[in-house]
């Protein structure tokens, strides 16, 4: 039924999932969540400068760049992540995970509606942060749920291109974010030029945008589509309708009987009986914490691979580039007038990349893509450096410094999008088991958002070659240890991948116990006489005793 590698078998294969069904509409709802946090991580990019104006942190009524704005426009843009990284953190705790990702999704768009509507209607700094703090708290909810739900409702044949959805729709926001600025005038350039007409106001509007989004996604997923994963209907003892909901993703009606000679019944079934088996191996194991799955001779490397590329996605500096793009583009040499413009190219180059991505991340695989993406971004970093230094100046003519920044800064966009970008949190959902997933995800999830805080903050304070230079070095040793550690898990069950593999449970401490109880711990006891085939009735023995039997 299930090779040990976790691959399926492909004697029994499943029907082919329809390109949009169940599982397409469910999903068209689950990247809300994604565009709102592309939109979120980038909307102040183009308004920041006319915030600190608006607030005059500068003392005055036309300066939007000074020490006082700097810290100001850090600690608001890096608010959102400090509130992600508490959010994953309550996305950790027994109570929130066992609500399942689809109603952990509904209460993220709440907190994203709540900081929308507290930023558009901020009267200072601290009504700001305590919004964005708040979308935050979604951002960091939603980061995780939103990719596990995907992967979770999704056919394994289609789960990488579903998943990477994800990274489409974060792309997607990003853009959204930069090019609804695009109305918007540069900051006043002196105190004859003070903040009027729409650079006075429209930065509300796109503050407030979120709250739009919010309340579809809760009344898709309340009213619309409440469609749970058959994974957690299985948790709960809801057989028959996970048994339902599994055949509709697959476009076929659920059948009376069950007739294990038709080939495509049989697969669904088998698919039904591994959700059994992971769900029965979970609850026989006491409730692991990752401080002990990172002492557990089985689980570690998983744990600590994970715990990494968390980290990995966000000190490559993505998110404060993209924070700060226009203020890095300036000191480049591009034109006031042009900064949202070139900002907005480089967004669309990400999106491009993206689709692309999503096409390719079920035919290359999951280390390719990370580790070709995280190579181009420490190529993008190296030649980025070369074109902003005076030293290197005699390669370009005069002039033409800011557009070659601007390209080099969107072949680092695009390979993140192509690379980390797209299968990061995929990959993550697929290394875990059953019993550690929610606590290592929410983990993760955690070391994600405290890095992506300190990045953001600190960019700041860095000029562009400082950039460039600390993101560069990260990027390569990023990119060497992909090589070296990350394993392959394109076409494997979640809850038997490579680095985890079922076969080698006993090798665990904190797993054992359930292990040696499971369906296929009993039928490798008959293989080895150790249990009597006639002391149980063939057709009471479970379902992946008899299809391994059958193999």
């Amino acid at each position: 039924a299930m090779p040990r590698d976790g691959r399926p078998d492909p004697a029994v294969q499943a029907p082919t999932p329809p390109a949009v069904g169940l599982a397409g509409r469910v999903v068209g709802g689950a990247v809300i969540s994604s565009f709102l946090f592309g939109y979120s991580i980038c909307v102040l990019n183009s308004c920041g400068e006319l915030i600190a104006v608006a607030f005059q942190w500068c003392g005055n009524d036309w300066q939007a760049d000074c020490i006082s704005s700097r810290g100001s426009q850090g600690l608001v843009n890096a608010s959102v992540y400090l509130g992600a990284a508490i959010g994953a953190l309550i996305l950790g705790r027994p109570c929130v995970a066992e609500l399942g990702c689809r109603i952990q999704l509904v209460i993220s768009a709440a907190y994203f509606a709540v900081g929308a509507a507290l930023c558009a209607f901020s009267t200072g700094v601290g009504m700001l942060i305590i919004g964005r703090f708040a979308s935050g708290l979604g951002l960091g909810i939603s980061a995780i749920a939103g990719p596990l739900y995907i992967a979770e409702i999704s056919p394994r044949e289609r789960r990488g291109n579903n998943a990477a959805m994800h990274g489409v729709f974060i792309t997607l926001g990003i853009l959204a974010s930069i090019a609804f600025g695009i109305p918007q005038a540069p900051p006043p350039a002196d105190a004859a030029h003070p903040l009027e007409g729409l650079n006075a106001w429209y930065w509300r509007g796109l503050l407030g945008f979120p709250i739009v989004l919010a309340i579809i996604q809760i009344v898709w997923f309340l009213w619309v589509y409440p469609v749970d994963p058959p994974s957690l209907l299985v948790n709960r003892e809801n057989k028959k309708e996970a048994r339902k909901t599994l055949y509709k993703i697959y476009g076929a009606a659920p059948p009376n009987e069950i007739n294990m000679n038709d080939k495509a019944q049989a697969a669904l079934e088998l698919q039904l009986n591994d959700l059994e088996e992971a769900t029965k191996l979970a609850k026989g194991v006491p409730r692991i914490r990752v401080v002990q799955a990172m002492c557990d001779p089985f689980l570690r490397t998983a744990v600590f691979l994970g715990v990494g590329l968390a980290a990995f996605q966000q000190l490559c500096g993505i998110n404060g580039l993209m924070a700060y793009s226009n203020s890095l583009f300036a000191e480049a040499g591009i034109p006031p007038m042009n900064l949202t413009l070139a900002s907005t190219a480089m967004a669309c180059a990400n999106v491009a990349a993206s689709v692309l991505s999503s096409r390719m991340v079920d035919r290359w695989g999951r280390r390719k893509l990370l580790f070709s993406g995280s190579f181009c971004q420490t190529l993008a970093m190296a030649l980025l450096i070369m074109v902003t230094d005076e030293k290197y100046s005699w390669l370009l003519p005069a002039g033409d410094q800011g557009v070659a920044a601007v390209v080099c800064f969107t072949v680092f966009v695009m390979s993140f999008s192509f690379g980390l970008g797209a299968v990061t949190w995929l990959y993550l959902s697929e290394i875990y088991p059953m019993e550690i997933r929610n606590p290592s995800l929410s983990a993760c999830g955690v070391i994600n958002w405290l890095a992506s805080f300190v990045v953001v903050f600190g960019t700041r304070f860095l000029s562009l070659k400082e950039a460039c230079r600390v993101f560069g070095t990260i990027c390569l040793l990023g990119c060497l240890s992909t090589y070296i550690y990350v394993v392959e898990t394109k076409g494997c069950s979640m809850d038997d991948s490579p680095l985890t593999p079922r076969s080698g449970r006993s090798a665990s401490p904190l797993l054992t116990p359930a292990a040696l109880n499971s369906p296929r711990a009993h039928y490798k006891q008959m293989e080895e006489g150790e249990s009597d085939d006639d002391s149980e009735p063939e057709d009471k023995k479970p379902l992946a005793v008899r299809a391994a039997a059958g193999r």
